[in-house]
This record gives structure tokens, sequence and C-alpha cells, in this order.
């Protein structure tokens, strides 16, 4: 396992650099560039099509919509596109066959759920200069369709050393409640290299950790007595969860990386009552799946230290948590690659990141796929109504990708 400071000294080494040797890929990517930029007028048209489509995670019809438009544009580039249906919102898959068996096989990863509402397309879409204003853009309409450009370039080129491509769209990736995490570990069985399209903040740009999130209630039980008449009879469940409140931030950069937050909150009834019942949620986020049993442990010893005595204590974990995504050799030499084409190709530096949100690429990790995410669009204002893209950096980003795919026989396997 390596540590999580070396995705920031990621080194080009000597070995695996025949992919490069007769300039196949340094060509492949110049001719995406130039090829997306003519196809731009039509990748914002696509994208307008898409973003008109109000997606939020619970609206079942917008959903499907966009499952439906998404299989359509695949068909396009000669895959073959299956709705996986569900009675809460259909997934997309994508696969295209290659030429060859020994070869790497991929999947592309991202979702079409938004946390927009109904109604926000029409109020919030506007184009002004080089940049694209939508909800759910960046968050992640223009990264899905960046990925089916990248497929479209490369099949145009008629580029085939590859086993297998799986292009995958879930529509529930913005809710806690997850339906489609069981398709996501089906497609990893195979072990594929995944390529998270989540959005970025520079062309050179790639995500090589993701660290993990769990949700925790923590509860207190108490007595409730006459605030006035008889308050030492009492025993109150605020004041002992707000002394946990303030002894659980020592989980705070226990372990590198680690974070907690506490909120929302809730407790008591009336102001001349001694509260007998109170409750609040944790975040918790980490890098490795230890450094959450570290916390674990090191948060019961903490609730053993209480401040009212008789108040009853109980943390239960939420069921829906997501492990982080660990960066391994074989995902670490996928981000050399992006460090490559970058660096040589496109001439911009390279800036390799580790993220505290989640995203299925941590799905992904968990199941023993080499994972790396942000190889979608450049923009900003995800999750608020001023979300967008910026349309310039899109051919360079595209291309990036479809290089990065015809770079897979320099990977170990």
């Amino acid at each position: 396992m390596l540590n999580p400071e070396e995705d920031q000294n990621i080194v080009m080494g000597n070995q695996r650099q025949d992919a490069y040797a007769d300039g196949a890929v340094q060509a492949l990517v110049r001719e995406g560039v130039a090829y997306l930029e003519e196809a731009m007028p039509r990748f914002v048209q696509d994208l307008q099509r898409l973003c008109a489509i109000d997606s939020p995670s619970e609206d079942t019809g917008g959903l499907n919509a966009m499952a439906e438009q998404l299989a359509g544009l695949l068909r396009q580039v000669g895959m073959r596109a299956s709705i996986v249906e569900h009675s809460c919102g259909n997934a997309v898959v994508g696969t295209l066959q290659g030429a060859n068996p020994a070869g790497p096989s991929w999947m592309l990863i991202g979702h079409h759920d938004t946390v927009h509402p109904v109604g926000s397309a029409g109020a919030h879409t506007r184009l002004e200069s080089e940049r694209f204003y939508a909800p759910g853009t960046v968050d992640m309409k223009a990264g899905l369709l960046q990925g089916i450009y990248a497929l479209e370039h490369l099949h145009r080129r008629g580029y085939q050393d590859f086993a297998k491509i799986t292009f995958l769209s879930v529509s529930d990736e913005e809710i806690s409640t997850r339906y489609h995490v069981g398709l996501i570990r089906e497609l990893a069985l195979a072990r594929p290299f995944v390529l998270g399209l989540e959005g970025a903040r520079s062309i050179g740009n790639v995500v090589t950790r993701r660290k993990g999130c769990a949700h925790y209630r923590l509860s207190a039980e108490g007595l409730a007595a006459h605030a006035g008449s008889n308050p030492e009879r009492g025993r109150n469940a605020v004041v002992e969860l707000a002394h946990q409140i303030v002894q659980a931030q020592g989980l705070m950069g226990m372990r590198d990386g680690m974070t907690i937050n506490a909120g929302p909150i809730k407790g008591g009834s009336r102001a001349n009552i001694v509260s007998d019942h109170a409750e609040i949620m944790f975040d918790l986020r980490f890098l490795h799946p230890d450094d959450r049993r570290a916390a674990e442990a090191r948060w019961h010893e903490l609730l053993r230290d209480q401040l009212i005595e008789g108040v009853t204590l109980t943390l239960t974990p939420a069921p829906s948590s997501m492990q982080p995504m660990v960066a391994t050799e074989q995902s670490l030499a996928l981000a050399q690659q992006v460090q490559r084409i970058s660096e040589q190709i496109l001439n911009v530096p390279f800036d390799p990141e580790t993220r505290g949100g989640a995203s299925d690429c941590c799905n992904t990790a968990i199941a023993g796929c080499p994972s790396i995410d942000g190889l979608g669009a450049i923009g900003g204002g995800a999750h608020t109504t001023e979300e967008y893209v910026l349309l310039d950096p899109i051919p360079q980003r595209t291309a990036l990708l479809a290089g990065l795919i015809a770079s897979g026989g320099a990977l170990p396997r």
C-alpha cells in the first residue's frame, strides 16, 4: 500500500514506456483535441439536451429519461447499450468488445441523478462566454458526455486494442439509500481499470484517493424533571450530549486526513423540563478502513467519560457508508499515464489530488479494481443554482481520457 503523500510525487519511471515509442498515443491525443474542437457545437447541443432534463434522485421519470438519452448516445459510438430497470430509477450500461482478449478491460463510471429539484433546469440554464451554466452540469452530465465523446474518438480511429470497455451511469449516487450498488459490484467482478467521470479542477487533474464516509447517530436518554421545582431529580440528556460532542471533536486529525462533523442535532421538549432525550448525527471521513475502526474504538472510550451520571448513551452507525478509494500500485500506474499525457502531449501541469468526498469509485476500489477519479469536466458551483462547466478545456480533457484508454498496453495487470 502506498502512502497518501505519494500521489503528489508520482515520477515517471523508465518502465512501461513502449506505448509511447512509436508516437501512437501522442497522435491519438493530438488528433483528439483537434477533432473535439471541431465537434464542440455538437457537444454543446448534446449537453443542453441532457441538462434540459430535470433528474433529481427522487424523480423516476427524469432519471429514466436521462438513461434513455445516454443509451442513445452510447449506441451512436458503437456500444451495445442496455437499460437496467429499477422502480426508483434506471441505470444504463454500455459495452464494447475489443479485438484483444488479453488486453485491458475498462469501466467508465458516473451518475445521472442530481441534487436539484424539478424545475431547476429551465430556470438556471444559460451560456455565458466559455461557461455553460446548468443544474447538474459539472456533477456530472458534462463528464458523462466527455466519456462518450472520448469513446467516439476511439471508435472513429478504429482503436480496438482492449478486451472490453464498459460505460456505467447510475441513478442513485446522490442519495444515501442506494439501489444500484449491486450492479456496480457485479460489473467490478471482471476487475477492469476504472475511470471515474466526476468533475475536475484543471486539465491535468486526477483524483488518486477519496476518503471513506460513515454516518453515526449518538442518542442520549436521561430523566425528565421540573426545571424549577426539582431539577436535581432529572438527568439532562442535552447537557450530556453537549459534553460528548466536544469530546468527539478529539477524533479530528486522530489519523492522517480524518475529519468529523457534528449535526444536525435535536433534543428536549420544553425549556421548563429537564431534557430526557437528545440525539445528533456525525459525519466521519477517513483515508483507510483501519482508520474507521480505530476511530470507533477511541469513540467508545470517550463515551465512558460522562458528565451527567445516569444518562444512557447509544452510538449507532448508519447502514449506508462508503469505503475509501485507496491508492494501489496499479491505480497509481494509471495516474502515471495521466501524468505522461498531461506533461508530454498536452503540455499542462500534472495535478493529482486526494478528495474528502466519496464517489462510486470507492465501491469499485473496495471490490479490487484499480480506480482513479476526477476525469470529468472542469467547472464549479456543484450542488448550487450557479453550477457550471468551462467549455474551453473540454477537447483536451476528452482527448486525455481517450489517450489514457489507448495507453492501456503499458499498464501492469
